[in-house]
């Protein structure tokens, strides 16, 4: 232990220690924490939930399973919270490792950008938190003290196993640390918060490790390990400066407590997430302590007695009469619940408030102080005891009782279960592009939609007009493109919105319209890579023209939306005979050209088509009229070879400029095409977005549109890919058919992202999600950016970050882009002159 000293004194006028002294821990053994009092223990990590957006009934449930926990608990146990900034590290990182293969030079400008936006929010809002377990072996009752650490061990990794399944129906997962150097990494992280936020467990080691090796007196023979306390121990510990903090490595630490009085008799479940998200630097502890039933059943007995005696010599209008009653109503209750099996427990609540300085310190603690007593609940500073307070802070479940007395109140194992702890859920994929900030909590959220923690990779969001659909939509995108996906977005409004991040991003933007210079070949069998699937599944003796011409019934039945079955027979025949003429058959060698094996022959185009159909007109002059528009009328740039490339990472397929009456014919053009190129290889991340979705599955969409989208949701994930869709005018998006395209869709959607919405909106959304009221009273207060994340079973409140490179390349608010267009005007001046 260090300390400070003036310059006139020679000699500390205490005693030093060192901080591995200092430490009650002996050793760490096989996972178990051995303590210098000969007692052994158990830390456990559990991964939280947002409790707080759950419904009532959801709570309700977590609450009752949380309570059958703290039954299985052993005697002493400690729920230990830990606040910090959020390390980005691992993020920044991968996307560094991606920049060192990535060839376009405007992306490698965005990666550039997302690291410093991520560290920059990270740094200034990002917080990280991590729930923890500690509980101790204790001796079952009616046998001699066991000396074998091999039946300790089986003991605490039984409770381990009991704690593990009965988390689950809370919706908690259990992290166990079964090896020794992850419980070093643990308690370093605890222990040594300074030096944990900029230095890794393996450099510790390795620094320790390095100054006994070099160290002469240091006999590896002899000593046959090195203190766990060297491993873990902070540098310095002061804790003589202040009567109201602990000055470690640097860091300032204040020590305070729930005085036992200021606990409400009604509180709702969850109620401690009002500590757990106070914010970075605010640690929480809650310690359980059961008691002896028979102890209590005979103390609570006389207790009893003692109140009605004390009661019936006092008149009713006593001022004591009203605490006196209130005692015995409470001995009563506390009697019913130990009869119906119940635990007595003594509950008591520690908060460690940290700060750089000691006017930090001060004033972090001052904030929290007057935050909580308008939740009603005080917070008092151990005056005097911040050593002891710190010795029982740290995560061996040592409960100082004379501390203790200062902040424990009795409660039922039911009652306790309410103060339900794991209540901060954070979404951390290991892969994931940074998605925004969660307000509750102010942890930053990546998501990686291809993560196995999804059942697909599949994401809807909803909002109404003006929430950030489309700027989230294209942030996501730009983000998957970074991670090596290749991103095809499909715009059936407003595609200009998306043109001007494309070719910022070396992306390639096709515009399918009347007119257009830009055309894909209905009539086209694309040759592509198969070998990846036939390593996976042998060979496949499949026509494709068999295959294609399926693909191009649909098509016409879109075009001409009435025709007859002999009509199709005739088209069908007409097809066959079109790819005939240009030497393709059902044979699959007959696709091979002749100049060039590695490729395909030239394929007819509707024009081609259309001459076949002519020769037999007298049965097909329906088909024929209806086709001379695409042929030779105002569509005729659909009859054309294909003359676009879709193999960029990023392309944009804008269908906006059609009519009502052609755009599902567009929309098919354009998803035939890609979808072609997204079956290629099942192993590669590829995503299909769809912007307005309403637009291709509501009421006025065709039937074929609307199904050859759902198939898109329903099947992607066999092919490893993503489909993410944004829509507005809710109330047509389910109008189709009674809802069945838009509930399939988000029922094959596994991630969810709801923005603001109106009124009759929010109640549709509500019915089909089953939000809870609280859930969809948020949407209707979110602000642009804004959204509530439903990842699996988890809610998440979200605010939408974005670099500026990526905000000047998406925003469509009208002073925005006057000023991106003077910047411009103002670079293209400068160079000339």
């Amino acid at each position: 232990m260090s300390t400070k000293k003036s310059n006139t004194e020679k000699k500390p006028k205490f005693k030093l220690q060192s901080t591995q002294s200092f430490l009650p821990i002996s050793d760490i053994k096989d996972g178990i924490i051995i303590t210098k009092d000969r007692r052994y223990l158990k830390i456990i990590e559990i991964t939280p939930i947002n409790f707080t957006l759950r419904s009532l009934e959801e709570q309700i449930n977590i609450i009752q399973s949380f309570g059958a926990v703290i039954r299985v608990l052993p005697i002493t146990t400690q729920f230990k919270i830990v606040s910090r900034r959020a390390d980005v590290s691992m993020f920044v990182d991968k996307i560094k490792a991606d920049m060192e293969t990535e060839t376009e030079e405007s992306c490698k400008n965005l990666q550039q950008e997302q690291i410093e936006l991520i560290t920059s929010v990270g740094a200034r809002e990002g917080v990280s938190r991590r729930f923890f377990i500690i509980f101790q072996y204790e001796q079952p009752s009616g046998l001699q003290k066991s000396s074998e650490f091999s039946e300790i061990r089986a003991e605490l990794e039984t409770a381990v196993m009991h704690i593990q399944n009965l988390l689950l129906s809370c919706d908690n997962e259990v992290i166990t640390f079964n090896t020794d150097k992850e419980i070093y990494e643990v308690l370093f992280y605890i222990f040594c918060k300074g030096e944990s936020e900029t230095k890794s467990f393996d450099e510790k080691m390795y620094e320790v490790l390095s100054k006994y090796l070099i160290d002469e007196s240091y006999d590896p023979n002899r000593d046959s390990y090195i203190p766990s306390n060297d491993f873990i121990a902070p540098r310095s510990i002061d804790t003589r400066l202040s009567s109201k903090y602990v000055i470690i490595d640097g860091v300032y630490h204040s020590f305070c407590y729930i005085p036992s009085k200021s606990y409400s008799n009604n509180c709702r479940g969850g109620w401690l997430s009002l500590l757990v998200n106070l914010g970075e630097g605010i640690d929480v502890d809650l310690y359980l302590k059961k008691e002896n039933i028979q102890t209590v059943s005979t103390k609570l007995a006389y207790a009893l007695r003692f109140n009605k005696v004390k009661a019936r010599g006092m008149e009713d209008t006593s001022t004591d009469y009203d605490d006196v009653a209130g005692a015995i109503s409470s001995g009563y209750y506390i009697k019913r619940g130990i009869a119906s099996g119940e635990d007595f427990c003594y509950m008591g609540i520690m908060v460690t408030i940290t700060g750089n300085s000691e006017k930090e310190l001060n004033w972090k603690v001052e904030q929290t102080k007057k935050f909580l007593l308008s939740q009603d609940l005080r917070l008092k500073t151990f005056q005097f005891q911040q050593e002891e307070a710190y010795l029982m802070n740290i995560p061996v479940c040592n409960i100082n009782n004379k501390l203790f007395k200062k902040m424990r109140r009795n409660i039922l194992s039911s009652d306790a279960a309410s103060a339900y702890p794991f209540v901060s859920f954070e979404v951390n994929d290991e892969n994931g592009y940074l998605m925004g900030k969660n307000k509750a909590n102010n942890s930053l959220v990546f998501i990686d939609n291809f993560s196995k923690n999804y059942k697909n990779a599949n994401m809807v969001i909803l909002g109404t007009s003006g929430a950030g659909k489309t700027f989230t939509m294209q942030c996501i995108a730009l983000r998957m493109r970074q991670k090596k996906t290749q991103v095809f977005i499909l715009a059936p409004d407003k595609g200009w919105e998306f043109k001007r991040a494309c070719e910022a991003i070396g992306g390639q933007y096709v515009k399918i319209a009347p007119g257009s210079k830009q055309n894909i070949n209905i009539m086209e069998i694309r040759k592509h890579d198969s070998e990846i699937n036939e390593l996976l599944d042998g060979e496949v003796d499949i026509s494709i023209l068999a295959d294609k011409i399926q693909q191009l019934h649909t098509f016409f039945s879109l075009l001409i939306k009435q025709m007859t079955d002999d009509e199709r027979q005739y088209l069908d025949e007409a097809i066959v005979k079109t790819y005939e003429r240009f030497g393709i058959t059902h044979d699959n060698d007959s696709l091979i050209s002749d100049e060039d094996p590695n490729k395909y022959k030239t394929m007819p185009t509707l024009g081609d088509l259309y001459e076949t159909l002519l020769k037999n007109e007298e049965q097909t002059g329906h088909i024929v009229n209806m086709m001379k528009r695409y042929v030779m009328g105002s569509a005729s740039s659909f009859n054309g070879h294909t003359n676009v490339n879709l193999d960029n990472q990023y392309v944009v397929l804008d269908i906006s400029s059609l009519t009502d009456e052609m755009k599902s014919v567009g929309m098919f053009i354009a998803l035939d095409y890609v979808w072609d190129k997204i079956k290629e290889d099942r192993t590669a991340r590829k995503a299909i977005f769809l912007d307005e979705l309403w637009t291709l599955i509501g009421s006025k969409a065709s039937d074929e549109a609307a199904n050859f989208v759902f198939k898109i949701f329903k099947t992607i994930r066999a092919i490893g890919g993503s489909a993410i869709a944004a829509t507005q005018d809710l109330n047509d998006f389910f109008a189709k058919e009674d809802g069945k395209y838009g509930k399939g869709i988000i029922n094959n959607a596994y991630t969810k992202f709801i923005m603001q919405l109106e009124p009759q909106e929010a109640q549709t959304v509500q019915d089909t999600l089953n939000l809870s009221d609280a859930e969809i009273q948020q949407t209707r207060r979110f602000g642009k950016g804004e959204g509530l994340l439903i990842a699996n079973s988890n809610h998440i409140l979200i605010e939408v970050k974005s670099s500026d490179m990526e905000y000047d390349m998406i925003t469509t608010d009208k002073d925005d882009l006057k000023r991106i267009a003077k910047e411009k005007m103002e670079a293209a001046r400068s160079k000339t002159e």
